[in-house]
């Protein structure tokens, strides 16, 4: 039974795989359309559509398909997506280029490059740039992978609601106020090889959310997670942000690993009942903290965690006792004397009112010592 079931699965997808066409888009008139959307709609399941070099502008009025009860919403679309599974391949993201050379979009109007929503289970994007519209790629259910594409100019670069998983590899987005915007009831959503230039990769309430190894410079916060989002950020540089470098905020839980952290105000934030957990990182000061654990926990070991002007680490927020503990042992603080660190960190050793507390020892690079200090008793030494 199991082995004719098999044939059945076998037959059905070499039927699938055989009857699959490639639609090829070309502004010189030598495939089967000048006008991507045309090759769209006659597209089925399953099918690639390849478009040639040049610009293309050409965009129409879309109406979504709500759920029952919803709004429908009409906006500019310059690639509609409706079919089941589609991809979309272009000639190379300095070739083939979407949307106007000079951008477009005000409010409400909204155009964007590419939308599919949730009757789309699966939409795969490559080698194409998408530029100076509100959003780049929208995604509401199903699955999506976009890889070595290029956003430029746009309010948004990708959104993305695939619950059936996200993968962007690859991609350079810049001079937008997002480059990657994940929100519930995305999963699995992953960023990799990613460079991102004056804008953030966003997520809220998304479960299994992974970044790695991307550059990601300027704009004001380099990566947030917020509202019990879940994932980790892995071997990724974060530079100038004139805010946050990496932010987990309201209940999220993130594992940052190897990962480097300059110039910003905060390169690590933790708020509001956020945990964060680490290994390895370079975090090197931040103007106003390096580290800012505000009513949330963090534990980081192995980590090069180095002074700048502001509180190498800011506790504040822990209203109410018990105290809480923050573990941070056997990391690097660009000293060997742990009173300077301690003098670094500012936390309920310094003010009675704040129930947290930071636990630095031992660290790396410590002196042996004969005697044994309370570094809160020590520090009382200077009030």
């Amino acid at each position: 039974m199991f082995r004719l079931a098999a044939i059945v699965m076998l037959t059905v997808l070499g039927a699938n795989s055989a009857s699959a066409r490639t639609w090829h888009v070309r502004k010189d008139r030598t495939g089967d359309s000048t006008v991507i959307q045309d090759a769209v709609d006659h597209a089925a399941a399953g099918d690639t559509i390849r478009i040639g070099p040049g610009r293309f502008e050409e965009k129409r009025p879309y109406t979504s398909y709500p759920p029952a009860n919803a709004e429908k919403w009409t906006f500019d679309v310059y690639v509609a997506v409706d079919v089941a599974d589609l991809t979309i391949i272009g000639s190379g993201s300095d070739q083939t280029i979407i949307g106007p050379p000079a951008p477009l979009w005000v409010n409400p109007e909204q155009p964007k490059v590419i939308c599919a929503f949730s009757r789309v289970q699966r939409l795969v994007v490559e080698d194409l740039a998408m530029e100076n519209v509100f959003g780049g790629i929208y995604k509401e259910g199903g699955a999506l992978e976009v890889r070595r594409c290029r956003t430029l100019g746009c309010r948004v670069g990708i959104s993305t609601w695939s619950e059936g998983g996200t993968i962007v590899e690859d991609c350079r987005m810049q001079d937008l106020d997002y480059g990657i915007i994940g929100a519930y009831p995305a999963r699995n959503l992953t960023v990799a090889q990613c460079e991102l230039v004056t804008c953030s990769a966003s997520f809220d309430h998304v479960v299994g959310a992974a970044v790695v190894d991307c550059t990601i410079d300027g704009y004001s916060v380099g990566c947030q997670f917020a509202n019990n989002s879940t994932g980790s950020v892995v071997g990724c540089v974060f530079t100038n942000q004139s805010n946050v470098g990496i932010s987990v905020i309201s209940g999220s839980v993130v594992d940052v690993t190897s990962n480097q952290v300059s110039g910003s105000a905060v390169n690590l934030l933790a708020r509001s009942a956020a945990v964060v957990s680490g290994w390895n990182n370079y975090l090197s000061g931040g103007w106003y903290a390096t580290i800012w654990i505000s009513r949330s926990n963090i534990q980081l070991h192995g980590c090069q965690i180095l002074h700048v002007s502001g509180p190498t680490v800011l506790v504040d927020a822990f209203l109410y006792s018990p105290t809480q503990y923050q573990d941070m042992t056997n990391n690097y603080w660009g000293t060997d004397s742990a009173a300077t660190i301690a003098g670094w960190i500012v936390d309920g050793n310094d003010d009675p009112s704040v129930y947290g507390v930071v636990q630095f020892e031992p660290f790396q690079g410590q002196p042996v010592s004969s005697e044994s200090t309370t570094w809160g008793d020590l520090k009382a030494l200077w009030r």
